[in-house]
């Protein structure tokens, strides 16, 4: 007698859903134990030395010491000419010129790779630190949203102490991840009373959450990732001028994604400034200081948030009051990236593949139907 033909469906289609969860449990592993690899893309060389660098500027060494005693090495690009023989008085010149930028790059490469930033934010008379992340660059360590926002405050201790900046002065900048670094830095120093001259946020999120989500909507990352960057939630606690940088054609961290963190911002600062928002039409993730349509558009919002924050005109152009400082939103170079894409497909492939092999497998172990039912005819 044949089985009864609706069980057996039943038990295929048990079987199947069995499969696919399997599937989708086992490819989940990388993202649960791997997702900080995944997400930090550093690049690691041994030494990145400031007088082999070639830049043009006047670029000089700098050290930070942790929290935890690691010593974390970066660049200090001056906007005043500095005799090649001669030591660098940094004091000396940081008390001079416009804005000190303190700037946190995006998830990728070092600082040697952000030599196009260095020369636009020098060239607008703004002096600009940028300290490798722990595990970034010749630094040592491993990179995790706890021991970065911690790193970025004691980079913050000796640019305000040690190296004598104001406050008032220092425009702390954050592009795509180090917009949730930077982000945090802002609104923990606003909470303590202590205002930062601004805050400046390029191609970055609203939670690092939002962006895995969009990127990959089958994966419950709310429930998976550790490191989460809430920076909507940071926002609110800011104080200082706010400006955020986004390209129209951002295909990493859509614009929808930036907006939500813009919505979140206090429309304006304790000065009365007005947040600004600067979108470039032409622009992606990546090539936010490498376009060449959109240069002209970001040139113009930088000078003109930086004219508003020091109150000071530039090249001659008057200040732009606070009532007309916002930046019209306009009409439809390392940054954040994600590994992860080609990594999970991979893994669901293989994951997949293998579980067909050994159901396949497992099959041809046991009896056939037709066996089984001829054998129990024959009896």
């Amino acid at each position: 007698m044949l089985p009864d033909r609706p069980k057996t469906l039943a038990a295929t289609l048990r079987m199947l859903i069995g499969l696919g969860m399997r599937t989708y449990l086992l490819a989940m592993t990388p993202m649960t134990f791997f997702q900080r690899s995944l997400i930090y893309q550093p690049t690691r060389c041994a030494s990145l030395i400031a007088s082999n660098s070639g830049y043009s500027y006047p670029l000089v060494d700098l050290t930070v010491r942790a929290h935890d005693g690691l010593e974390l090495h970066g660049w200090l690009s001056l906007t005043a000419s500095v005799p090649a023989a001669a030591a660098v008085d940094v004091p000396g010149s940081l008390a001079t010129g416009g804005p000190v930028i303190l700037y946190f790059p995006g998830n990728a490469g070092n600082r040697a790779k952000r030599f196009r930033q260095f020369e636009v934010l020098t060239s607008l008379k703004a002096h600009v630190l940028l300290v490798d992340y722990r595990g970034y660059g010749d630094n040592a360590g491993k990179p995790s949203e706890q021991d970065f926002a911690r790193d970025a405050r004691s980079i913050w201790n000796q640019l305000t102490t040690e190296l004598g900046v104001p406050p008032h002065r220092v425009v702390i900048y954050g592009e795509s991840l180090g917009g949730g670094v930077a982000t945090r830095l802002a609104s923990d120093l606003c909470r303590e009373g202590i205002e930062p001259g601004g805050l400046i946020v390029q191609s970055t999120f609203s939670s690092l959450v939002a962006v895995a989500q969009a990127q990959f909507p089958l994966i419950p990352v709310s429930w998976l990732l550790v490191d989460r960057y809430p920076s909507d939630c940071r926002i609110v606690d800011v104080t200082c001028p706010i400006l955020q940088i986004h390209g129209q054609q951002d295909t990493i961290v859509p614009l929808a994604i930036g907006q939500r963190l813009f919505d979140a911002a206090p429309v304006t600062s304790t000065q009365g400034i007005p947040k600004q928002q600067l979108v470039m039409p032409e622009t992606d993730h990546n090539n936010v200081y490498g376009g060449q349509r959109d240069h002209e558009i970001l040139i113009n919002g930088l000078s003109r948030f930086f004219a508003v924050i020091t109150e000071q005109p530039t090249d001659g152009a008057q200040p732009v009051p606070p009532d007309r400082a916002v930046i019209p939103r306009q009409p439809a170079d390392v940054g954040f990236h994600w590994p992860i894409d080609g990594t999970l497909l991979m893994t669901l492939v293989l994951v997949g593949l293998a579980e067909a092999l050994w159901w396949l497998a497992r099959t041809k172990s046991r009896p056939g139907l037709s066996d089984h039912t001829n054998s129990r005819e024959s009896g």
